[in-house]
């Protein structure tokens, strides 16, 4: 969550930079997005699924395992960690698609995490978790 937050600050920051300093901004509330976006709930339920699955699976590898019980909880911690890698990229993509979408619809320069932004700036999470898929 802090990664995609801070990703989406700095490429809003470039992005603002190009445009120039006098062009209009939106802002996102990202805890929001993230209570709120129906790919965040999807995608969690997935991600739980497949960990479960996960840990079932290795539970029984490690009942017929003997010595190698370190060698199997290591190669179940690799998958477990691109279980989670899938799903933060999957949910990086379906945001900055929905980033540009709506900035380029409502002209804006930039979109910032709200957060980072003291005042100004148009409120378009709305806008944003309806273009989330």
């Amino acid at each position: 969550k802090k990664i995609i937050a801070g990703l989406m600050i700095a490429a809003s920051m470039f992005y603002f930079r190009l445009h120039g300093r006098n062009a209009d901004f939106g802002t996102v509330d990202m805890s929001k997005i993230e209570a709120e976006a129906p790919i965040v709930k999807t995608t969690q339920e997935d991600v739980t699924k497949k960990m479960t699955d996960l840990k079932t699976q290795m539970d029984k590898d490690m009942e017929q395992t003997g010595d190698d019980a370190k060698k199997v909880a290591e190669d179940y911690g690799a998958k477990a960690k691109l279980i989670q890698s899938e799903a933060q990229n999957k949910l990086k993509a379906s945001l900055d698609t929905a980033l540009k979408q709506v900035s380029d619809e409502k002209k804006l320069g930039a979109i910032l995490d709200k957060r980072a932004v003291p005042q100004g700036g148009t409120d378009v999470t709305g806008d944003v978790i309806a273009k989330m898929k």
